[in-house]
């Protein structure tokens, strides 16, 4: 089987390549990779642009709906985001480790990095099941993990 690249753009594509992974059902983030994308300049002046390149690695099966695997097991997907903004990771105690229920996207705005002016951009969710104590039950809950300009999904 050959290795995919999906280069995306637009939260369609988005939506599109993350269905290709079936969500990202049942699997889970491997490594997670922030960089700022801020930078010192020549004059000892910084740039601050309050954006981030993010890279995940996800551990996954590829299953489409009902069907056996489409790849062999302890596979990654390594997603790439380009100018990532308004970055939230819970990773707090209660959630079943780091399994993934569904990873969503959709369209958004925001503000350009470093100014006010908006601009169009991709919000990408994440749910998660979580367990309420008091309750001796599962919920699952969707936080926002960030929102991005480009991304590349590189299976590995």
């Amino acid at each position: 089987m050959s290795l995919r690249t999906l280069h995306v753009s637009t939260p369609e594509e988005t939506v599109a390549a993350i269905e290709s992974f079936n969500g990202f059902h049942d699997g889970f983030m491997k490594r997670i990779e922030i960089t700022s994308l801020d930078t010192i300049e020549p004059d000892y002046g910084q740039t601050c642009s309050g954006e981030f390149d993010v890279e995940i690695d996800f551990a996954h099966y590829n299953y489409e709906s009902g069907e056996t695997p489409l790849q062999a097991h302890d596979r990654l997907v390594r997603a790439r985001f380009q100018r990532v903004q308004y970055l939230y990771l819970d990773l707090q105690q209660g959630f079943v480790g780091n399994t993934i229920q569904f990873l969503r996207a959709h369209a958004g705005n925001r503000c350009a990095g470093g100014s006010t002016a908006l601009e169009d951009c991709i919000c990408l969710r994440l749910g998660r099941s979580f367990f309420l104590e008091a309750a001796r039950q599962w919920e699952t809950r969707e936080t926002q993990l960030f929102t991005f300009a480009t991304a590349t999904f590189t299976e590995i």
